[in-house]
């Protein structure tokens, strides 16, 4: 028991193992990220509607959606693409998520611009072309190790129209000064979230400090099986993800506090990268 324990409280390797695809494509997994896409009573995975709303809004009033050709990456369930296409955009939305495409397929809107989502991995499947927009909402370049998101910023870039604009947001360094290394135990933790089945679970939480990156190592112990799933996060400063996008090749960035959304807080800031 001791020697179990103890490998489970190691401290990996940073981005030395990835597990993204389990939370998505896991039969459960994916059905309690969906309805937590969904909620309107925890921001985990998503922004209340009220900010995704504004954060519409404010792309349409700073670049104009109607006619525009926008690529929504890591579409989940359709929140912002579908309100791409009621605003007249020509929307592709991607995702490897089977179950929040089928969801946002279903709630795809009707007399609007048309919207295509697809069952795609952005790391390694091809991106639509000569796209006016292309959004990553909700700070889903934080979880890529600097390998992927140097991969994943210059498809985006091939995928951009000239002058086109890469529009997402990130964690910040103040984001990352809130994390507290610690451990957490239960049976069933997060109410079930993990299993359908009774387990036990461990939450470790790690900080790399000289990366700005965190970790939360879940491990799940059913009757049997035992997995992990490893929630990595960077955080950046501007001048960080500034030189990550001049390296990809972007031309002009830009930096606004949250999309017309309130964030005082400072835990994140959105980018602006043209092509």
């Amino acid at each position: 028991m001791y020697t179990e324990l103890k490998k489970l409280s190691e401290r990996p390797k940073v981005f030395s193992v990835y597990t993204a695809d389990t939370l998505w494509t896991d039969p459960h997994l994916a059905n309690q990220m969906l309805q937590t896409h969904l909620s309107q009573d925890t921001a985990l995975a998503s922004r209340p509607i009220e900010a995704i709303d504004r954060v519409v809004d404010w792309i349409e009033r700073s670049f104009g959606l109607d006619g525009a050709s926008v690529c929504d990456l890591g579409c989940g369930p359709g929140l912002y693409a579908n309100r791409y296409a009621k605003r007249g955009a020509i929307v592709h939305g991607l995702d490897f998520s089977c179950n929040s495409i089928d969801y946002a397929r279903t709630h795809a809107p009707s007399n609007a611009g048309p919207v295509t989502y697809l069952v795609a991995d952005y790391l390694k499947d091809p991106l639509p072309e000569n796209q006016d927009l292309v959004t990553l909402i909700y700070c889903d370049l934080c979880p890529l190790s600097a390998v992927q998101r140097q991969t994943l910023l210059a498809k985006i870039l091939q995928a951009l129209a000239p002058g086109g604009k890469f529009i997402f947001d990130v964690f910040s360094t103040r984001a990352f000064e809130g994390i507290n290394e610690g451990v957490v135990f239960g049976r069933n933790l997060m109410g079930g979230f993990w299993s359908a089945n009774d387990y036990f679970a461990f939450q470790h939480t790690f900080r790399y400090d000289h990366e700005a990156v965190s970790l939360d190592h879940f491990t799940v112990i059913e009757k049997d099986r035992t997995w992990d799933v490893y929630n990595w996060l960077k955080h950046f400063s501007q001048e960080e993800i500034q030189r990550e996008l001049k390296q990809a090749g972007f031309g002009s960035i830009e930096f606004t506090e949250g999309f017309g959304v309130d964030c005082s807080d400072e835990t994140t800031f959105g980018v602006v990268a043209s092509a």
